[in-house]
């Protein structure tokens, strides 16, 4: 009884002086901090290389002190730190270099021809444009979808060149034509000419139409009205003026209508001449003023009211009669 006494006694002593009453106890406390560094990498050359995987290295903010506990100190295990995850991060693969088609001249097929005709170089090939690789997004959880395959222009096929037409010899030049043979000449007669042929004196003066005396039978008078205006002749004309009117015959063979260009007075030979005209037994003398348009013979006149009524006439007709040139 008295040995399981003190043997209780002093497993009591020993834990009253281990028990924590009132005392500080030393506690360590370890962080640990996960830092992600994301590298990107753009390539430029002819083989790809993927991005080295970004590492996670934890740093300990504190390092663990080592102490060795004294007799009746209160020491607590520190439990193991558990690191995160790691997030995987991956790397978009760089699309593949651009490689431009080989170019392929054309095969010049030479042809023979009289004229050498140069055949049309053709146009280089466009100079194919390098692409750019966008950069990659951030890194994610998610993986990316794959970059589009690079654009490939299509191959330059040059045209084929042109075959030259062949140039057509010249035509031979035709021979020259036969002189023409001389015409023979006409035979010597050894009678005499006969006469050349003379006229009547009526005709000739038909042919002049000026000779004094001339005088013109079975021709056609008409009359016509005068209010004042300008004749061919350019003198102002009245009904009762003694005058006729030549026709549009007779005056044209005598030049037409001339006129001076210094004075503007009319120039044409009748102009101005007398005439003395014969109708049933009745005559008037008239001077030629005018041009009668309207008259179908060569030499008939036209009379103003005051020559129709001086030879008897009342009424407007046509009638035959004849005139003399005085």
């Amino acid at each position: 009884m008295k040995t399981s006494s003190v043997i209780a006694s002093l497993l009591f002593g020993s834990f009253a002086v281990a028990a924590p009453f009132d005392r500080r106890a030393l506690v360590y406390k370890y962080e640990t901090v996960v830092e992600t560094v994301v590298v990107y990498t753009t390539v430029y050359g002819d083989l790809p290389t993927s991005a080295p995987a970004s590492s996670a290295t934890p740093t300990p903010s504190a390092a663990a002190a080592t102490t060795t506990s004294g007799a009746g100190e209160f020491y607590q295990q520190p439990k193991p730190a558990s690191s995160p995850p790691v997030e995987a991060v991956s790397s978009a693969p760089a699309p593949p270099a651009f490689t431009p088609p080989a170019f392929t001249p054309p095969v010049e097929t030479p042809t023979s021809t009289s004229t050498p005709t140069p055949t049309p170089t053709p146009a280089p090939a466009p100079a194919p444009e390098t692409p750019v690789a966008p950069a990659p997004a951030p890194a994610s959880s998610s993986v990316e979808a794959p970059a589009p395959p690079a654009y490939t222009p299509p191959a330059y096929t040059p045209s084929p060149a042109p075959t030259p037409s062949p140039v057509p010899a010249p035509a031979p030049a035709p021979a020259p034509a036969p002189a023409p043979a001389p015409a023979p000449a006409p035979p010597v007669s050894s009678e005499a000419p006969a006469p050349a042929y003379s006229a009547p004196s009526q005709a000739t003066s038909y042919a002049t139409g000026m000779t004094a005396g001339s005088s013109f039978s079975d021709v056609d008078i008409t009359v016509y009205d005068n209010t004042g205006a300008a004749g061919a002749c350019g003198e102002a004309l009245h009904d009762d003026d003694i005058v006729v009117a030549i026709a549009q015959g007779a005056w044209n063979k005598m030049g037409g209508s001339t006129y001076n260009t210094q004075t503007g007075a009319a120039t044409n030979p009748w102009c101005g001449k007398k005439v003395e005209v014969q109708y049933n037994g009745g005559s008037v003398v008239a001077t030629i003023m005018d041009l009668c348009p309207g008259c179908m013979g060569m030499y008939d006149v036209d009379l103003s009211r005051g020559a129709w009524k001086a030879l008897g006439i009342d009424e407007t007709t046509r009638l035959k009669a004849s005139w003399t040139l005085l």
